[in-house]
């Protein structure tokens, strides 16, 4: 065969291979792959009846669109993998970058921007391919390869009819199924807004609510990074958690305090943490960047405000917040205290900025440690469980953290993430220590400040990653609510929630949104005490 005869061939072959391997990709993670995608016989008979003269630019079009697809593809996976559900363009324009500043501190900077070239030139190498390939189905080609072309029409074709005929199967059209799922969001999405802009001027409860059952306590919102419902439901996790959660129960139990637990449903998964803290602060549903700016630019009162209202000093201590936070109005806090203002000088943990206990110890420090004051009400994230779950240092005396470099040790110690994460199973690992690590040092740290005018609130922001939680996980989180005076215990006693540390199975699982009104409804004063609104239904599982 001529040279150029070989050459169209190979082109006509390449370019439904490039369609077709494109278009039979599963919309997510774990779906069907298609069997029998309809568009490359569309696209390759079009381009067979394409007249010469627009032919190069037919072609260009064809591209663009292929590489449009490509990118969509990509990030319907990218955002599965993480969170568990498609790419929403409505409210995920910011995740590549939420995405890239983990990415960066995990594999370094170097290593990122390394990988992120090698993507986008393999993106640009198959566009080239298949504007290369498509060349060949031209009418200025055809005739070295006529009869070819016709053969891969008729077996597409073939394939396509055979298809809709085998059981479970049907004829595809990947495209229109992509543009559905996102035209379905977006309707979704402009249907649930009226709601939420009525829901920011309407207040969930009388507008002064007081606190007055918490009277002269501190209060602590404590943020668990990634502590999910999975790690009590999947074996893999269960026995060592609910072990952990027992000692829990006990030591703080010798301290004098008394938990009850139940399980909220997080607006979010695998990460976007802000959104659960607004959530649970507002008490409206906060599943996406649109609505938190929303938010933070209206008049909805949060709940450390109504803590402030009442006479109470508010503060945040926020070991993930390394640049400007203008949005930390909105909450009200008298004091915030970001990454660069706890006093760390250690070495950060890859994207964790310093382990738990450093961070509770500053808490303590800054705000506890004098009882001259008026109570406060603090909003903590705790993120040594956030990924990459390496390295976990151990659980220090408390009096030997000095500034924080005696965990440097610790920050070397064992296989860098680049190579953890090469394995799912040293994954999983390596997130069980970090959430034991995490209940460890709250045990240890309420044991050691054991006061009567100490109530915890300690909930999971989000379920990790389904890398960690399997498929088809549920949103819900574990919550607590610690505290040695029993008014404060009693005072929860209709919420139905399960003594100790340990959630059950049928303890009731509310929406987070409304947390909001039933913690407000339950500490008020007797005069002031109204039926806590409760929110539609939790999204399905």
């Amino acid at each position: 065969m001529p040279v150029s005869r070989f050459s169209t061939a190979a082109r006509a072959l390449l370019a439904p291979i490039l369609l077709y391997g494109l278009f039979v990709v599963p919309l997510r993670p774990g779906g069907d792959w298609l069997t029998a995608p309809i568009e490359p016989v569309l696209v390759l008979c079009a381009m067979l009846a394409m007249p010469r003269r627009i032919e190069r630019g037919a072609r260009a079009l064809v591209v663009l669109a292929y590489g449009l697809l490509l990118a969509l593809t990509a990030a319907d996976w990218g955002t599965a993998l993480a969170f568990g559900r498609p790419f929403d363009l409505a409210r995920d324009a910011q995740l590549p970058g939420f995405g890239w500043n983990v990415f960066a501190h995990t594999v370094g900077p170097g290593a990122a921007a390394a990988a992120l070239a090698a993507v986008i030139a393999a993106v640009l190498l198959l566009m080239g391919a298949l504007f290369y390939a498509l060349g060949a189905w031209s009418r200025s080609e055809r005739s070295h390869g006529g009869v070819l072309h016709g053969v891969i029409i008729g077996a597409l074709l073939g394939a396509t009819l055979i298809a809709g005929f085998l059981p479970g199967t049907r004829p595809i059209a990947p495209v229109y199924d992509r543009i559905a799922l996102h035209t379905h969001q977006a309707t979704a999405r402009r249907a649930g807004a009226a709601a939420f802009q009525a829901g920011l001027q309407t207040p969930a409860v009388q507008a002064q609510a007081g606190l007055a059952r918490l009277a002269g306590k501190d209060v602590l919102f404590v943020f668990v990074e990634s502590y999910g419902r999975t790690v009590f439901e999947r074996a893999l996790y269960a026995d060592t958690v609910k072990r952990r959660l027992t000692a829990f129960e006990t030591e703080i139990g010798r301290a004098g305090f008394a938990a009850r637990s139940g399980w909220l449903t997080s607006p979010t998964v695998g990460g976007q943490s802000w959104l659960a803290h607004a959530t649970l602060l507002s008490g409206l549903w906060i599943d996406g960047q649109p609505r938190y700016d929303a938010l933070v630019a209206s008049d909805r009162i949060s709940l450390n405000r109504r803590f402030r209202q009442a006479g109470w000093r508010t503060a945040a201590v926020m070991p993930a917040i390394t640049r400007d936070w203008p949005q930390a109005e909105w909450f009200g806090y008298d004091r915030l205290y970001a990454s660069d203002d706890l006093g760390y000088e250690g070495e950060p943990f890859n994207w964790v900025t310093m382990p738990d206990q450093f961070t509770l110890a500053a808490l303590q420090r800054a705000e506890l440690a004098d009882t001259a004051r008026p109570p406060v009400m603090i909003e903590a994230a705790l993120i040594s469980s956030h990924a990459p779950w390496v390295p976990i240092p151990p659980l220090l005396d408390w009096s030997t953290l000095g500034d924080g470099r005696v965990f440097d040790d610790y920050v070397r110690a064992g296989d860098p993430p680049v190579e953890v994460w090469k394995d799912p199973d040293r994954v999983r690992a390596q997130f069980l220590k970090a959430i034991d690590y995490s209940l460890e040092t709250l045990a240890s740290f309420i044991a050691e400040r054991a006061s009567d005018d100490l109530v915890l609130v300690i909930l999971g922001d989000h379920q990790p990653a389904p890398i960690i939680t399997g498929d088809n996980a549920s949103r819900d989180v574990p919550i607590h609510i610690v505290a040695a005076d029993p008014a404060v215990v009693a005072a929860i006693d209709d919420w139905d929630w399960a003594k100790g540390m340990t959630p059950h199975a049928a303890t009731p699982v509310w929406r987070m949104d409304d947390f909001y009104a039933h913690f407000l409804s339950a500490f008020a004063g007797d005069a002031e005490r109204t039926p806590p609104r409760v929110g539609s239904a939790a999204p399905a599982r």
